[in-house]
This record gives C-alpha cells, sequence and structure tokens, in this order.
C-alpha cells in the first residue's frame, strides 16, 4: 500500500515595500518627462541624419548620370564633325584642280596721295605764324620735293636740302622737322619755388596779435554806428 502523500504547503507571499523607490516614482515624473524628450530629439536627429546621407546618394546618381549621357552626346557630335571634315577634305582635295591660285594685292604704288603744298597761318594772342608743308622724299643723298620729281636734273638739285637745313627752316617757320608745330607759348620755370617758412608765435606775439585784433573790430563797430 502507497504512502500517503503530503500535502504542499503554500507559503505565504510577503511583499517589501521599499520607501526610497516610491518616492523616486513619486518625485520623478518631470525627470522622466525630459528623458523621453531627450531620446524623442536623438532619434530625430539620427533619423534626419540618414535622410540627408540617402538624398545626397540619391544626387550623386542622378549626376552621374547626367554627365554620362552628357558625354555621350559630346562624342557623337564630335564622331559627326570628324566624319564632316573628312568629307570635305576628300572634296576639296578633288577641286584643286578647278581653283585658281590668288595672285596678291595689286600693285598699289600708282596709288600714291597728291603733293601737299600749301600754307597756314597761326595766331596765337599777340604772336603771328605762318607754317610752309611741303612734301618731301627721303633718300640717302637727301631730301626732296616731290613735286618736282618729274623735272630735271638742275631744277632737282636746287630743291636738294641738307637735313640740318631742312630742320633749322622748319625751327625759323614754327614747325618741327617732321612737320609738327612748335608751341610758341613760354614754358614755364623749373626753378621750385621757396618756400616759406613758418614761425610759430611767442606767447606775448599771440597776446598782442590778439589785442590789435580786438581793437580793430573796436573800430570797424565804432564806424559802424556812426
Amino acid at each position: 500500500m502507497a504512502p500517503p502523500t503530503k500535502r504542499r504547503k503554500n507559503g505565504t507571499v510577503e511583499v517589501v515595500f521599499d520607501p526610497s523607490a516610491r518616492v523616486e516614482y513619486l518625485t520623478g515624473f518631470h525627470k522622466r518627462k525630459l528623458q523621453r524628450i531627450k531620446h524623442a530629439r536623438e532619434e530625430a536627429a539620427k533619423r534626419e541624419k540618414s535622410e540627408r546621407a540617402t538624398e545626397r546618394k540619391r544626387l550623386r546618381e542622378l549626376r552621374k548620370e547626367e554627365l554620362k549621357s552628357h558625354v555621350e552626346a559630346v562624342n557623337a557630335l564630335l564622331r559627326q564633325q570628324v566624319d564632316r571634315d573628312k568629307s570635305d577634305n576628300s572634296g576639296g582635295e578633288e577641286d584643286d584642280d578647278d581653283e585658281q591660285e590668288w595672285a596678291g594685292l595689286g600693285d598699289l604704288g600708282d596709288d600714291k596721295p597728291a603733293p601737299i603744298d600749301h600754307e597756314d597761318e597761326y595766331i596765337d594772342e599777340d604772336r603771328y605764324t605762318t607754317v610752309t608743308i611741303e612734301s618731301i622724299d627721303i633718300t640717302k643723298s637727301g631730301l626732296y620735293n616731290s613735286t618736282l620729281a618729274d623735272s630735271g636734273p638742275e631744277e632737282r638739285g636746287s630743291v636738294s636740302i641738307d637735313a640740318a637745313t631742312t630742320k633749322e627752316k622748319g625751327i625759323s617757320a614754327g614747325k618741327r622737322a617732321d612737320g609738327r608745330l612748335l608751341s610758341t607759348k613760354e614754358k614755364p620755370s623749373t626753378k621750385p619755388k621757396a618756400k616759406k617758412k613758418f614761425r610759430y608765435l611767442s606767447k606775448g606775439d599771440r597776446k598782442v596779435a590778439r589785442m590789435k585784433e580786438r581793437l580793430g573790430n573796436k573800430a570797424k563797430a565804432k564806424a559802424r554806428r556812426e
């Protein structure tokens, strides 16, 4: 015969009261709220950072595709241009025999300007200047008047002049040897003006100057009243 079963004794449940935990729970509502807000902000920052990274990656891929398509379009245009140049070169070689060579510019020596031979008069204040302008040709042997270029050797020899004589004539006529007018105004003096020395007045000199100024002001006021 089996032994009788023993009844299990259920132990009593003991509830331990912790005063410090109770105080922390009752006084920690605001603290736990701040922690939840901080945690939410951290999660939002992480989510925003991840979204920015994803957007940057998408933009990089898009730009890469655009660059690739642009390069392909440029290469296609270059290939078309090269093919067109090749066709033009091949066509140009066939037409070389039919083209005439360019002879260049014609002889422009016949279109020489007409010789200049006249006089100009200039008046500057009280000065009167007469300038004679002549057309001359410069050669190794001297200067010749172009108006008598077709004359005989005797006449050409008579108008041949020395460079020094031409310079003196130009200066006496009121112009340079190269035809430019000389200025008839007198050149300003290059000597620097002496600077006026500055002298500081003494205390007595300033007092005397103020007294003179006051006396002069009084005299002027008296004259106005009269």
